[in-house]
């Protein structure tokens, strides 16, 4: 007598069936954080809240933007013509700039960490001082780049100075705007 073990193995039918409802069960489950609604309120006090459920009448749905993402690509050659020599000279010693945050970017990041990259030339015996909102943040650094920690959300300005081993101020970069909001936790 034929009992299907051929076919479905020594579980049967029955136990194939429930192995694809479960299946189905968790595809449905792993779509379902994907197809999540941000929406938008304010509270008593008028401070903008986002969340993935509304909690309160005023809540409306709210449309993102696309993240961003980085492809890494293949590294095209470098040429040699005049014009890219004058663009891959050293920056001089007086020039500063800030590479990162761009101007009006928006930072989301629930830690509260905004990372700073200024493009500077700096030599022995000078450092870089960077400056949230007006506040120094730091001692002078040798390192074109710092991370900000405790970030509150909302608007801030970031700028950075070069600055003599004396403490006397070189050149400054910035300020530079840019927001901060805070990413929703699911709980």
């Amino acid at each position: 007598m034929w009992d299907g073990t051929a076919v479905y193995g020594r579980r049967g039918p029955r136990y194939v069936a429930r192995m694809r409802s479960l299946l189905c069960f968790l595809l449905v489950l792993l779509w379902l954080p994907v197809s999540a609604d941000v929406y938008r309120w304010t509270d008593d006090k008028g401070v903008v809240h986002y969340t993935d459920k509304p909690p309160a009448g005023n809540a409306k749905p709210v449309e993102l933007p696309k993240l961003q993402t980085y492809k890494p690509g293949a590294t095209p050659a470098p040429s040699a013509t005049p014009d890219d020599d004058a663009a891959a000279a050293p920056v001089a010693a007086s020039s500063i700039a800030i590479v990162t945050p761009q101007p009006e970017e928006t930072i989301r990041d629930s830690e509260g960490k905004v990372s700073v990259v200024v493009n500077a030339a700096v030599e022995t015996g000078q450092g870089l001082v960077y400056y949230l909102d007006g506040k120094a943040q730091n001692e002078p650094t040798p390192s074109t780049g710092y991370l900000l920690l405790g970030v509150e959300r909302g608007e801030h300005q970031i700028s950075a100075a070069l600055v003599a081993a004396d403490g006397r101020e070189l050149a400054r970069a910035g300020p530079v705007k840019f927001y901060r909001q805070q990413v929703s936790k699911r709980p």
